[in-house]
């Protein structure tokens, strides 16, 4: 077994100064190989750097609906009030910045935005992090007891997956660079099991390292936190239970109480790490329709059994169920299997139980599975569960090169992996044949895959007829994996043009951004793309988001007309998911205009009697609310029905406070959703905030004019940051003191 996996992560002092030369070199050359690739992935965007992924033939990406808005409205936060932005307008009516994952707030990686253009950093942070992914494969491999060869193809496998390009094409930053994550943190599990079992006095270091990782991966994307913890203590429990390290009954004792502390440390630590965002996500949650999520909405992007047949044809169809793992992978992996090398049933149970719980409630585990685990029912999309099973098959394909790289050829395994090889690639082909014969059409991408699979058949025939030198059989190996992988991923990825992408309907918003009228705008058809909107200054009280608060989602439903009883990621939902079509809307423009909504932009004609349209611009109807109502205003109760209602003196308005002047006596409600946090002072002094209907500010004037501030001031924001901090400082404290 090569035991030279700890390289990368520590240098032993007092070493010879020629080996820390040679795993510095080493070090370097893993690390621009797996740039180099990364930038291979990424292929048409590597051409186009500024522009946006988008999975090809999608209309929509989550990197222009929502990550380049938030980017964009927290660096013009800074530019114009001087003020990191606790509160988002921008979308849905406002909502907690601070609490939103999708805001990209908390991972430090996301900061590029303040150096260089929004889309120029998204993409060197995909870059980086399928890099981020790469490498930390190949170290793990390397722990894992795989050769040099071995652990490079895979890295490449999981790096490389189709699975994890088709998320970038869908716009899943946060996700893609969690899930780069995973490889580091099973190293310093395994890595801290080793000290524990060795007896030295590292392993609360590594331990908090680990958890450190896991944290900062619940920064990037909170959704892969419970796969990520699940994956790494069954790994570290295996790396336990197979230990040959020392035994007897005392030292039992002390590995298992070290075991459960290192639990528990690591716990602590990433809770700890993850602490600034954790604390206000967790009170946004229990306000948000996430906690009504049933089982079907759960289970309504699960893979269907027969898709499962894409982990070695490309059949892409809807994006979140492609989980093409490349023919030659696939073959690997099997080798893998076949080997019976060390660690293999531990990486094939990984794999099948990602696939089992990718389908779903199509079996009974999933319902148990989140009945029993906290956290597990908010979860959605168990089809991203493939990206755990394209984890496992690179580890069991860097096993299986591993095996190919010996001089077996007349062994009993050796016959059992030639056949077995030959006869997956032949499947495939006549797979492939069987959906020729069936549609008399192919894909391309399918033609492509089938040359791989014949290519496979003859390499594996003249690999066990000649002896080819160790490093021709590995270039074979790499050059294959990398053209399946590329072939399949060049089908998957398209590039918008970041002038095309960043200007659309950009006319339409000017003219309504320089129109008399201020206020808020509802699309029932999402007439406004998000990210036009931000760079008008724009306020939309449609929206898409995961999270969204049940208070303004019900009010929404009354103004609107939609039915509040099902979940959805859009307001308003879209029955049949094209936002183009009717979908039965009765809108009450005094509700709206309650919201501050002047305008009313819809791809088709609107019925309202008091919404009267302006014209028709770029496809787009737009309506003016003859009922809207400024931000802020005054009125008599605290009834939001009330029709009278007279004007404020003056609003200054910034994402954490907003200052009104005002003359009493009445009631002054703010168009602004009350949450918590929010304080309000009247004149200097504290004064008691209500929710008008549960959901706009309020506060109660006596006669006089009067200076009133909306201060949001998060407690679970302010703690949070404190205990991520504190931990920060420990662990750099622990690291330099090694």
């Amino acid at each position: 077994m090569d035991h030279g996996a700890s390289h990368g992560l520590h240098v032993p002092g007092g070493g010879d100064l020629r080996g820390r030369v040679a795993m510095t070199r080493r070090i370097r050359i893993e690390l621009v190989l797996m740039l180099l690739f990364a930038a291979l992935w990424l292929g048409p965007l590597t051409l186009e750097a500024d522009g946006f992924p988008f999975y090809r033939g999608a209309e929509y990406s989550d990197l222009l609906i929502s990550h380049w808005p938030n980017a964009y409205f927290l660096r013009q936060s800074l530019l114009k009030w001087g003020q990191i932005p606790l509160w988002n307008p921008t979308t849905l009516g406002g909502a907690p910045f601070t609490a939103d994952p999708l805001s990209g707030l908390w991972y430090p990686p996301n900061w590029l935005i303040f150096v260089m253009p929004i889309s120029l950093a998204f993409n060197v942070t995909l870059w980086l992090h399928l890099a981020w992914a790469g490498w930390g494969m190949w170290l793990l491999a390397r722990k894992e007891g795989v050769g040099w060869w071995g652990g490079l193809m895979a890295a490449l496998a999981f790096s490389g997956t189709s699975k994890l390009i088709a998320h970038i094409g869908l716009g899943h930053l946060g996700l893609v660079c969690a899930v780069s994550w995973t490889p580091w943190i099973l190293i310093l599990v395994h890595r801290f099991v080793d000290e524990i079992y060795s007896r030295r006095g590292g392993w609360i270091r590594w331990t908090a390292m680990a958890g450190a990782a896991l944290g900062f991966l619940t920064l990037a994307d909170p959704r892969w936190t419970l796969p990520a913890v699940f994956v790494s203590l069954a790994y570290g429990l295996y790396c336990a239970a197979h230990s040959h390290k020392e035994s007897g009954t005392i030292l039992n004792k002390y590995r298992v109480s070290r075991l459960l502390i290192a639990v528990i440390i690591y716990s602590i630590t990433a809770i700890a790490i993850a602490a600034c965002l954790i604390l206000p996500l967790f009170e946004y949650i229990q306000l948000t329709t996430r906690t009504d999520i049933s089982i079907v909405d759960q289970t309504q992007l699960q893979l269907p059994i027969a898709n499962l047949l894409g982990v070695i044809l490309p059949l892409i169809t809807q994006p979140e169920w492609v989980g093409y793992l490349g023919v030659t992978a696939f073959c690997l992996a099997i080798v893998a299997l076949l080997s019976k090398g060390p660690r293999v049933g531990f990486w094939s149970a990984v794999v099948i139980g990602a696939w089992i719980f990718a389908l779903g409630d199509q079996t009974p585990l999933f319902s148990v599975f989140t009945a029993i685990v906290p956290g597990a029912g908010l979860l959605r999309v168990p089809a991203r569960m493939l990206i755990l099973a394209s984890f496992g098959i690179a580890m069991l394909c860097g096993k299986g090169v591993d095996w190919f790289l010996r001089d077996e050829i007349e062994s009993v395994t050796a016959k059992r992996v030639r056949l077995s090889t030959i006869g997956i690639a032949l499947a495939v082909l006549l797979l492939i044949c069987g959906l020729w014969i069936q549609a008399r059409t192919l894909p391309t991408i399918l033609i492509g895959t089938g040359v791989f699979a014949f290519l496979i058949v003859i390499w594996i025939l003249l690999r066990f007829k000649f002896r080819f030198p160790q490093n021709y059989r590995a270039f074979v190996w790499l050059l294959l994996i990398v053209v399946d992988l590329l072939w399949v991923n060049a089908q998957i990825l398209a590039v918008r043009s970041q002038d095309i992408a960043l200007s659309e309907r950009m006319i339409l918003a000017e003219k309504i951004a320089n129109a008399p009228q201020d206020g808020r705008i509802f699309s029932p058809s999402y007439s406004l793309p998000y990210q036009t909107a931000v760079q008008a200054g724009l306020e939309m009280v449609d929206g898409i988001n995961p999270l969204q608060l049940k208070a303004f989602r019900d009010f929404m439903a009354h103004a609107t007309g939609f039915s509040s009883e099902d979940y959805s990621v859009t307001l308003p939902p879209f029955p049949n998911g094209d936002p183009n079509q009717p979908w039965g809307m009765e809108i009450d423009p005094l509700k709206l205009g309650q919201l501050n909504v002047a305008y009313v932009l819809s791809e088709y004609p609107v019925e309202s009697d008091d919404l009267t349209l302006i014209e028709k611009d770029q496809g787009a109807y737009i309506y003016e609310n003859e009922l809207v109502r400024p931000r802020a205003w005054i009125q008599d109760s605290q009834d939001l029905s009330n029709i009278e209602w007279r004007a404020i003196d003056s609003i200054v308005w910034t994402p954490n406070q907003i200052t009104i002047k005002a003359s009493g006596p009445g009631i002054l409600v703010l168009s602004e959703i009350a949450y918590p946090g929010w304080k309000v002072a009247v004149d200097g002094t504290d004064a008691e905030l209500h929710a008008v209907d549960d959901l706009l500010r309020s506060v109660k004037l006596s006669p006089g004019v009067h200076e009133i501030v909306f201060c949001f001031q998060p407690w679970t924001v302010y703690l949070g940051s404190v205990i991520t901090l504190v931990t920060l400082l420990v662990l750099i404290g622990i690291w330099i003191r090694r």
